[in-house]
């Protein structure tokens, strides 16, 4: 058997040649999937919604960034090729145009999602959160009633609704917008501290007191991933301040009710 010698420059030459076209290979590759990429973000809105909601925090915050989550978004509301938007796209773009400050662009968007998908009611919640800060209260408490109708268990919803009922002075109608949750849910410090306040605003010093000592002893409970699945979109980042504010909130509360029942000399 005869074996061919192949020198070393030989040998080297080949090498290189087979790198070479190994990379003209990977590169076309490259192209290839960028190309499929681009074009299911720009033509397929359901991609573009899906990462999206990647960047949104909707899958772990590992990867949360507002910025390309408004992204692909904007392209999940703006394809291409003449597609619905998936349900509950133009809901996710204005809940990210929201938390920027954004609120006529938010506004919008939460429209533009119930006049597509009527059945999209979480997108009623959005809308009276962003009349809430447009201070628009009557709008904002309209919103928030539709939301309920459509999700009676929800304490977010509800919380919010009496949020304004208490701002436009509507005391008694905040109270009956959290009775069915301040004494079902003993646990939700957002839920009792609110009620200790609606029973401040009354002169219920006791009952303020009762609610207020249990949303303290929930929050002393409240980790921040808990708190984060509270208030799902917001940069993780911030996710710690958010039991701070809380207890902050609360412990003013138990001082102010402390002051109203120490006479005065």
């Amino acid at each position: 058997m005869v074996t061919k010698k192949i020198s070393a420059e030989k040998l080297k030459a080949k090498i290189h040649y087979l790198s070479k076209k190994r990379y003209k290979y990977i590169k076309g590759l490259s192209f290839l999937l960028a190309l499929s990429f681009v074009f299911f973000v720009l033509f397929i809105p359901k991609t573009s919604y899906k990462i999206g909601n990647f960047f949104f925090g909707e899958y772990g915050s590992s990867f949360y960034n507002i910025n390309l989550a408004q992204l692909f978004y904007t392209h999940a509301t703006h394809p291409l090729l003449p597609i619905a938007p998936p349900q509950y796209a133009h809901h996710q773009l204005s809940r990210t145009y929201f938390i920027q400050g954004h609120l006529r662009t938010a506004l919008n968007e939460a429209k533009k999602e119930l006049a597509l998908y009527p059945n999209s009611t979480k997108t009623y919640y959005i809308l009276g959160l962003t009349y809430a800060y447009m201070h628009l209260e009557e709008k904002g408490i309209e919103a928030f009633t539709k939301y309920i109708e459509a999700h009676p268990l929800t304490w977010a919803g509800r919380n919010d609704k009496a949020w304004l009922q208490f701002r436009i002075g509507d005391i008694f109608g905040a109270i009956n917008t959290m009775s069915p949750l301040a004494h079902t849910q003993p646990g939700n410090p957002w839920v009792q501290n609110t009620y200790c306040a609606l029973m401040i605003s009354t002169k219920n010093y006791n009952d303020a007191e009762k609610h207020c000592l249990q949303a303290k002893e929930a929050v002393g409970l409240l980790t921040v991933e808990a708190w984060g699945k509270a208030y799902p979109g917001n940069d993780p980042r911030i996710h710690d301040t958010g039991p701070l504010a809380t207890k902050k909130s609360i412990e003013l509360n138990l001082n102010l009710i402390h002051k109203h029942r120490t006479p005065t000399k």
